[in-house]
């Protein structure tokens, strides 16, 4: 039986990571996507850190408040 290289447990079935080329069962990643969810993860922070700079917004009014 094949071995998910995520959690390492012997499955049925594993799919290869369309980023990564990992192999991983369908409890570690998308199936549909076909991304392990170590590279979901990735593109999720990816995403929020390319979000528009909200908390930078709300930093920088904190510290011109702290200033007056």
């Amino acid at each position: 039986m094949p071995i998910c290289e995520i959690c390492g447990l012997e499955v049925v079935t594993v799919y290869e990571c369309s980023k990564c080329e990992a192999k991983f069962c369908e409890e570690c990643g998308d199936i549909k996507l076909k991304l392990c969810y170590d590279c979901l993860n990735w593109e999720e922070e990816d995403e929020e850190e390319s979000g528009g700079g909200e908390g930078w917004e709300d930093e920088e009014d904190w510290e011109d408040d702290d200033f007056n």
